[in-house]
């Protein structure tokens, strides 16, 4: 076991999401996109629009000069990510695409995933994708005055059945509406033949999910790792045991917190020395800001999005971020894309009541306010609220 301050824990849970270094972690361009997707593990899909929607937000915060089609060029192009599930709707790399698969052999073992379609139904939609090729869920919509079997909320839940199964997937999207085929029409060779011929067993499934975590964050609880996911505690205890005694991981306890935490030596060997503070404007859909326990635990930080709240609810605001500043959650921003009139709104910013305001701080505030404008195609930006008072007009 290796012990590390909470400090050392920050810096190292935030350089291996590529959010302390200057340098870019991933590079640029498209090739930098596949390489942070294949870092993360994955980027959470979201349709909420109210700025620029999550799967992209959360790539430009890290890879400068960011632009959405490089993700649908990876996606519809090169093949080299597809749309699956991770915790949520995601895009994930490719080459992951056999610990994908026994995913979805352990959801065909249930009776459904959300829904309960008819199988007559779902037979028929997958029948229609068979003979027909690629289709949207609005291609099952019974023209209005007619009769037929196809009715859109039915067929629509039937394809999300299917493509959780694996019996289609994703072939591109137009907006948010997903093309969906047959899976050995879009996931390349060698890919979909490996995962019918070599399915991981469990095992190997979780000890490439507890992998991936570690180098996504740094260091990981069994908790995180087993976030949002149909595994037994148990079950990944086990692997972390194995691993642990022939000297792959090791085990970590971090100052402050609780229980035990995993890493690698040559990750924990890693831990930044320095740190130059940056604004970072972060997704709530982030995947350094996802699991808001150990968000919490780690960077004394409570944050929940409001966006089911009642209106007379909500503290910070509907679509609320959370800003990070170095290594500290300073505060949090609820913007507001007017893409019509090329204006941000930025209908409240609060920083915490332990910042100290300074000049630096105020002056990286402003260039990132900028940056956020360009990345939601606004020319300018205006406040409506910030707290402290004097923080308005200080931006401004």
């Amino acid at each position: 076991m290796v012990a590390i301050s909470n400090s050392d824990a920050r810096k190292l849970a935030l350089a291996q999401q590529g959010l302390l270094s200057a340098k870019p972690k991933f590079g640029r361009g498209k090739k930098a996109v596949l390489t942070a997707i294949a870092h993360l593990g994955y980027i959470q899909i979201d349709a909420i629009s109210v700025i620029q929607r999550a799967h992209h937000h959360t790539l430009w915060s890290r890879i400068p000069g960011y632009k959405p089609r490089y993700l649908f060029d990876l996606l519809a192009k090169d093949r080299s990510i597809f749309e699956y599930w991770s915790h949520a709707a995601a895009f994930l790399p490719t080459e992951d695409y056999q610990y994908a698969f026994l995913h979805m052999q352990l959801l065909c073992q249930k009776s459904r995933h959300w829904y309960q379609v008819d199988p007559e139904l779902r037979a028929a939609v997958l029948e229609r994708i068979k003979q027909e090729g690629p289709l949207y869920a609005r291609d099952f919509e019974t023209p209005k005055g007619s009769v037929g079997m196809w009715n859109w909320k039915p067929a629509k839940r039937a394809l999300h059945e299917l493509f959780m199964e694996g019996a289609v997937a994703v072939r591109s999207r137009d907006g948010f509406q997903r093309l969906y085929d047959l899976p050995e029409k879009v996931i390349p060779e060698p890919y979909h033949t490996s995962a019918h011929t070599q399915t991981p067993t469990l095992s190997e499934y979780i000890w490439h999910l507890c992998q991936q975590k570690i180098q996504a964050h740094g260091v990981v609880n069994i908790a995180e790792i087993r976030y949002q996911m149909p595994l037994k505690a148990a079950d990944i205890e086990s692997v972390l045991k194995q691993k642990t005694d022939q000297g792959q991981i090791l085990q970590v306890k971090v100052e402050g917190s609780s229980g035990l935490y995993y890493s690698q030596s040559e990750i924990i060997a890693s831990i930044p020395t320095r740190v130059v503070p940056q604004i970072h404007f972060l997704s709530p859909f982030d995947n350094a800001v996802i699991q808001r326990k150990r968000l919490s635990q780690l960077f004394n930080f409570n944050y929940q999005t409001e966006i089911y709240y009642a209106i007379d609810k909500r503290k910070y605001g509907y679509f609320s971020l959370p800003i990070l500043y170095g290594t500290e959650f300073i505060g949090r921003m609820d913007p507001k894309s007017h893409r019509k009139q090329k204006q941000l709104e930025i209908k409240n910013l609060q920083l915490e009541p332990k910042v100290k305001i300074t000049d630096r701080l105020i002056t990286d505030l402003k260039q990132k306010l900028g940056e956020f404008c360009d990345f939601n195609q606004c020319t300018s930006y205006r406040i409506a609220k910030t707290d402290p008072l004097t923080l308005k007009s200080a931006l401004l």
